[in-house]
């Protein structure tokens, strides 16, 4: 019976031939896929790697992408759940909650029905808070052990919450964080809820981003929900992405609870706990992901990029752009690592990365398309487009001069990236591209429904609310 072989040069898995042992995407080497190792045994988490060009022109400096899939079980192995009747620890679920004049009605209706229908969800032991801010912020429930007599007291506190006045984003977001850290848990979600624009105190995407950051050093996830057409999607990403959580736009109001409970279940439900991948690389590359979602950091021959909590029935792809010194003729240049991670148990695991190699030719014979991956090239212009109009957006926010350049940057990247298909379709890509942008400007509607399928794309983020509107 035919066995699984890897490609050791774009790591393509695929059966084995009959005849010669090559790669039927680029024509490299192949060898059988390795038993894991005495350090890999018990670890359930699958991850592949895969680059988009095998070849490359001997004295250049050059670019290449590796891509880089993690997929987590629908469920995890009985000896690696939590030791709790539940089969987790206990989380903390903080909700920061806008109350301004734009949320009466609907909005407020379904976000606080939301909350309800979280509280049920939570178990005792878990912690609740709420906070509201309008143009000015309040605890209305201070951080709590859910218990009969908590439920009862944030049940109530609902009940009491009223829309009205302005929008204080950062304040409310500035002592959600500071709340939720006086009752750490094991798991921390913070989830901010608005459909307005930031209009009292702190307004900067950066700085209101910042503040996000330091929530997810203190080990805290912050998730953003912006609800409507009138939000600043660009703010919202940013928190989202400086908190290490993820960001829906709700276009319904009768939405929001789908959302929220989504979320709140992606938390719930982990798989792997502060997931990293530690990659073997040559002398003088330089590793840059391509979605701000992951950070990069190199120390020496070694890169480690920053993964974070994953849910079960996950699969991300994260693109890696890698920029490689000149290198002489004959070199292969061999990228390798693994996947680290911690379970529910607290168990440290690892699964090994397949290699993949670029090989240097002489610089006259090479030719721009030679040794591109064709499945990987389409898979990693996609992401290029999407980290494109993520990037625009977030110079718009600071100036139309600024978005532009954006623009025009990422126009020009995506295109020149298409020429390993083709120069027709880089033509393509360029009209296209164009075409994306022109589209942002339409509408609120069309920019956040733009940047909601970009943002969706380079998180792989989950969409909650099909077929509810």
């Amino acid at each position: 019976m035919a066995r699984l072989m890897r490609c050791h040069f774009c790591g393509t898995l695929q059966d084995e031939p009959k005849g010669a042992k090559t790669c039927v995407r680029c024509g490299g080497e192949l060898g059988y896929e390795a038993e894991p190792g005495p350090g890999e045994r018990g670890s359930y988490v699958l991850v592949e790697m895969e680059l988009d060009q095998v070849a490359a022109p001997a004295g250049r400096n050059v670019e290449r992408h590796l891509l880089i899939t993690v997929r987590t079980p629908d469920s995890v192995p009985k000896d690696q759940l939590a030791p709790a009747q539940a089969g987790r620890m206990p989380l903390g679920f903080h909700s920061v909650l806008d109350v301004s004049g734009s949320m009466s009605g609907e909005k407020l209706s379904n976000a606080k029905e939301a909350v309800r229908q979280a509280l049920h969800r939570l178990h005792d032991g878990d912690v609740i808070l709420l906070v509201t801010f309008s143009n000015e912020v309040q605890a209305v429930v201070e951080p709590v052990v859910i218990n009969h007599e908590a439920r009862r007291v944030v049940l109530a506190a609902l009940d009491e919450i009223r829309a009205t006045g302005t929008t204080a984003l950062c304040g409310g977001l500035e002592l959600g964080i500071a709340k939720a850290l006086e009752k750490h848990m094991d798991t921390n979600l913070l989830l901010l809820l608005s459909d307005g624009q930031a209009n009292v105190g702190e307004t900067g995407v950066e700085e209101v981003g910042a503040r996000a950051q330091r929530a997810r050093q203190g080990d805290l996830i912050v998730s953003t929900l912006g609800v409507g057409q009138d939000y600043n999607e660009a703010l919202m990403v940013e928190v989202a992405t400086q908190g290490g959580g993820r960001f829906y736009h709700v276009e319904h109001a009768a939405q929001i609870g789908a959302y929220l409970a989504g979320e709140l279940g992606e938390v719930a439900a982990l798989a792997a706990r502060d997931a990293k991948l530690e990659l073997a690389i040559p002398p003088g590359a330089i590793l840059m992901p391509l979605s701000p979602a992951y950070t990069a950091s190199q120390d020496g021959q070694t890169a480690t990029i920053a993964i974070g909590d994953i849910p079960l029935s996950s699969e991300l792809e994260i693109p890696i752009r890698v920029a490689l010194p000149p290198q002489r003729v004959g070199t292969r240049v061999s990228f390798e690592g693994a996947l680290t991670y911690r379970s529910p148990t607290g168990n440290a695991l690892k699964t090994a990365l397949n290699r993949v190699t670029v090989r240097v030719v002489e610089e006259m014979a090479f030719e721009v398309r030679d040794g591109a991956v064709v499945p990987v090239v389409e898979r990693v212009l996609g992401y290029m487009r999407s980290a494109g109009i993520l990037s625009a957006a977030r110079a718009m926010s600071k100036s139309p001069a600024e978005g532009q350049q954006a623009r025009a940057t990422s126009t020009a990247a995506v295109a020149e990236y298409a020429r390993l298909l083709g120069e027709d379709r880089a033509e393509q890509e360029l009209r296209e591209s164009r075409e994306s942008f022109d589209a942002m400007g339409v509408s609120p509607a069309m920019a956040k429904q733009t940047v909601s399928q970009a943002y969706a794309r380079t998180r792989g983020t989950k969409d909650f609310g099909k077929d509810k509107s």
